[in-house]
């Protein structure tokens, strides 16, 4: 698979991980993996491995009534550097109410492996269209 390739197949694992399956961390994180967020919600120290990754994706997701990643443009790979990078929308419920959020994700990787993790979210009233 070549660099193109495995950056999108990445992102549609890593996103799949996100929507139900956190165990998909055992195949997607590489050793040393290197967790970034803008706001408080873990403490990166703790998510650096495959386990961890798992623990966290599980334990997050499990906040909401519902939680569903979707990607409407990119991602966009960057296969000189080993980066793949996108918005991504989620139709989120929490406590019985919709809650419609949006984000950025880069994801760093090499030799197949997540590597390091950025991302930012805020909630939102409504998704725009970036068409």
């Amino acid at each position: 698979m070549d660099i193109y390739q495995t950056g999108l197949h990445l992102w549609e694992r890593w996103t799949a991980m996100w929507n139900g399956e956190p165990a998909l961390a055992r195949q997607l994180v590489a050793p040393g993996f290197v967790l970034h967020l803008t706001a408080p919600i873990v403490d990166p120290r703790t998510v650096v491995d495959e386990p961890s990754v798992e623990r966290w994706v599980a334990a997050h997701c499990a906040k909401f009534d519902q939680l569903t990643f979707s990607t409407k443009h990119g991602p966009f790979v960057d296969v000189a550097r080993g980066i793949v990078a996108g918005p991504w929308i989620a139709d989120a419920i929490i406590a019985g109410r919709p809650q419609p959020i949006c984000g950025m994700d880069t994801i760093a990787f090499a030799d197949g492996k997540i590597t390091a993790y950025w991302t930012l979210s805020n909630r939102t009233e409504s998704f725009g269209d970036w068409a």
